[in-house]
């Protein structure tokens, strides 16, 4: 569960995917994936906001490609 805290910051984050550029959100995306692995692995005391801001990641991807996929796909292969 995110804190009082943690969530306003989350709402920040996800309120500021709204102005990336395509290629920067795919970015934000593999990064917010990479840093929810990377939690998981090490047991980490953030991995309720590391899954929270990976979560709003893909919920970006998803409202502006409909094939999200692909595109990060494409820049990550």
């Amino acid at each position: 569960m995110l804190t009082l805290a943690q969530q306003n910051a989350l709402d920040r984050f996800a309120k500021s995917l709204l102005t990336l550029a395509d290629d920067s959100l795919i970015d934000a995306y593999h990064q917010a994936s990479e840093d929810h692995r990377d939690a998981r692995a090490e047991g980490s005391d953030n991995l309720d906001k590391a899954g929270a801001e990976s979560l709003a990641t893909e919920t970006a991807m998803r409202a502006r490609f409909h094939d999200y996929r692909t595109r990060y796909n494409e820049r990550y292969p």
